[in-house]
């Protein structure tokens, strides 16, 4: 059902108009990722390196190799299992995509901000990364 669900979705996003397939390709795989805690899935569209912070776990590295990164993604996404990830803003300019939203596990929220580049093929990589603790718990 879930995989369904996920199908559809992708289907709506994708034939939003005014989006390349390269855009939604991102936007959703950056979406699936953090709602199911996949740091593979996530890092197939990081940069070579990339900027990630993690202010939870006092990781700020203004660049880091993208296998790194998933290492160290991994290892968040275990202490913080996602219980939901939500886009609350999507905004573009000039060869960029930036986002941000609200990662949600248990009793904690993170304001995550996704900002990602077009390369020279067209194609959307991630290029920074932060997951920003806020202060109000999370009632679930």
């Amino acid at each position: 059902m879930n995989t369904i669900v996920s199908f559809i979705f992708g289907l709506f996003v994708w034939m939003i108009p005014g989006k390349s397939p390269t855009e939604t390709d991102i936007t959703q795989t950056v979406s699936i990722s953090l709602r199911s805690g996949d740091a593979s899935r996530l890092s197939t569209r990081f940069a070579k390196t990339i900027e990630l912070v993690i202010d939870a776990e006092k990781v700020e590295f203004s660049a880091v190799q993208a296998t790194h990164a998933e290492l160290i993604l991994r290892s968040f996404f275990r202490k913080y299992p996602p219980h939901s990830f939500q886009f609350v803003y999507r905004g573009a300019s000039d060869r960029l995509r930036y986002s941000t939203g609200t990662y949600e596990t248990d009793g904690q929220a993170f304001s995550v901000y996704v900002l990602m580049r077009q390369t020279s093929d067209n194609r959307y990589v991630i290029n920074a990364l932060h997951f920003r603790k806020e202060s109000s718990v999370v009632s679930r």
